[in-house]
């Protein structure tokens, strides 16, 4: 009797002794919160696809494979049991189970800690969903066909500028029409159609004379007009005629002489994947401005603090989230374009001034970025401002800050995604275009060569290394020991030259300053190089 009188005094013993062994810091003033006493919620973030369940008909079914006596389980569920022995149900046993509910005046509030937590899962689940869409979009809608490489093989030989080419613009992405902006002052629009090496002569469609030289070309209003930045502080807007030869001018703004007096515009990109009426460009004195070619005003500007350099670069992401813009100071400024704020700034190491910026093809937080000399591309993360992949081919150390006497810059960048696998294209004042393999960096190879380079004698390969934090894709020549004579085979040829007009050479004669990929009617892929001895050159 005593022991039954003493039973939840006991008990209380019992379990004080089990809460001192879960948690043996309990005495020292500290609350421990082990994994046991703690209940943890996983939130999925994407939606699972629900698979629809499969009628399977019961014993007890008709012809129809609908059970006898109609449908078992609770009208107001709105559930449908299928398959399974069905328990069928009296009239009066469901008459008696059904009843209606008592009327209760409660009205259920959830508290502030539960609203904060739904309104974070809704936010973070809306950030997934958009990441993944970005992440994917490369993926999904790769123009290049699976197993594509460029090998190098050329298909036309482009030289109406007289002087060099500055800048190349599809009028659509991934479509067949492409326009070049040259320092002789004129715009030249080709179609890759033409240029498939069937035709005998390779001649532009359209020409336009600006009588200033070209900085800046980008194409607005869906591929049906062109904008054109020069020299002076000019800013043309031309419309195109597929009917005509030429191109009509539509508006035409003197940037020197506005309110701001911004300067010439150095560089330019459309905005037709959000807005085909707006293309931003940006100017000598660090404005950034989005122009509305519908209705001929300024969308919105941004100024960049001359203390980070001059802009010399501009790259817009696909989904019109960020604006990156490069600087002669060696620095890399991104901007929030949905609030119109400077989010990032990462420096080169050594303040080496940025020649080309392009954003990645799947990595939506990432930035591609070539500086001047040693032939480095390093992509950096805009968030942790961290750079994760070097591309670097020169004899230089890798990550060196000396040039080593080897000035040569990659000026040209073209991304794309083959197979889910990133890549990257350069073309370089040394004369090469390269094709880099960001996962499969062995796969890496030298595509067009440059005219002193003998691949009899020398070869091209890639490996991959890990350097203060960064990967490192570096490509090394390694001679084969043939020693072949070049002098003695061009002596050679000279006394035996063939008969008829000398072919174009397969490698360029001077440095490449920008690339373009092109898409032909018949879904054939073309690569565009442009050099600054005026020379545009069509491969595949």
């Amino acid at each position: 009797m005593i022991l039954l009188a003493m039973k939840p005094f006991l008990l209380k013993l019992k379990h004080k002794s089990q809460l001192d062994v879960d948690e043996p810091a309990s005495g020292n003033g500290r609350i421990v919160i082990s994994r046991k006493k703690v209940n943890c919620h996983d939130y999925p973030l994407a939606e699972k696809k629900s698979k629809l369940p499969i009628e399977t008909p019961s014993p007890a079914s008709d012809g129809n494979g609908s059970p006898i006596g109609g449908i078992a389980g609770s009208p107001a569920s709105g559930v449908l049991l299928l398959g399974g022995q069905q328990n069928l149900l009296s009239a009066a046993t469901s008459l008696g189970e059904y009843t209606m509910p008592e009327r209760n005046y409660w009205q259920e509030r959830p508290s502030e800690c539960r609203k904060d937590l739904e309104s974070m899962r809704n936010k973070i689940k809306t950030r997934y969903s958009s990441i993944a869409q970005r992440g994917n979009y490369g993926k999904q809608n790769s123009p290049y066909p699976n197993n594509w490489r460029m090998n190098g093989t050329l298909i036309a030989h482009l030289h109406e500028h007289s002087e060099s080419v500055i800048k190349l613009a599809a009028l659509k992405p991934h479509g067949p029409l492409f326009a070049s902006g040259s320092i002789d002052g004129t715009v030249r629009l080709w179609d890759c159609n033409k240029l498939n090496g069937n035709q005998t002569i390779n001649k532009s469609r359209q020409v336009y004379s600006a009588n200033t030289p070209i900085y800046a070309l980008a194409a607005c209003d869906g591929g049906q007009s062109l904008a054109v930045g020069g020299k002076d502080g000019s800013l043309l807007i031309m419309r195109i005629d597929r009917n005509s030869s030429k191109m009509t001018l539509q508006q035409a703004l003197h940037l020197n002489q506005n309110e701001h007096s911004d300067g010439p515009v150095v560089d330019m990109v459309s905005y037709d994947h959000t807005s085909p009426n707006i293309i931003i460009y940006a100017t000598l004195y660090g404005a950034i401005v989005a122009w509305d070619t519908r209705i001929q005003q300024c969308a919105w500007r941004l100024e960049n603090e001359l203390r980070h350099g001059v802009i010399t670069t501009i790259c817009a992401d696909s989904t019109g989230s960020w604006l990156a813009t490069g600087t002669s100071g060696g620095k890399h400024i991104c901007w929030d374009l949905r609030f119109r704020l400077a989010i990032a700034e990462i420096k080169h190491p050594s303040d080496s001034w940025i020649r080309k910026v392009a954003c990645h093809p799947t990595e939506p937080s990432c930035l591609i970025s070539a500086s001047k000399s040693n032939n480095e591309v390093s992509i950096w993360n805009i968030e942790t401002n961290h750079r994760q992949t070097v591309l670097w081919a020169s004899p230089a150390p890798p990550l060196s800050n000396t040039s080593m006497n080897d000035p040569a810059t990659t000026c040209g960048v073209l991304s794309g995604v083959v197979d889910n696998s990133p890549f990257i294209l350069t073309g370089s004042s040394d004369q090469r275009i390269r094709f880099w393999n960001l996962c499969d960096p062995k796969s890496s190879a030298l595509v067009v060569p440059s005219p002193k380079d003998n691949l009899n004698d020398i070869t091209f390969n890639y490996n991959t290394r890990l350097i203060d934090g960064s990967h490192v894709i570096e490509e090394n020549i390694i001679s084969l020991g043939n020693n072949t004579d070049m002098n003695a085979l061009r002596v050679s040829a000279e006394e035996n030259p063939r008969s008829g007009p000398d072919m174009p050479s397969a490698s360029h004669q001077d440095a490449i300053a920008d690339l373009l990929m092109c898409k032909s009617d018949k879904g054939q892929i073309y690569i565009a190089s442009a050099a600054r001895d005026g020379a545009i050159k069509l491969w595949k």
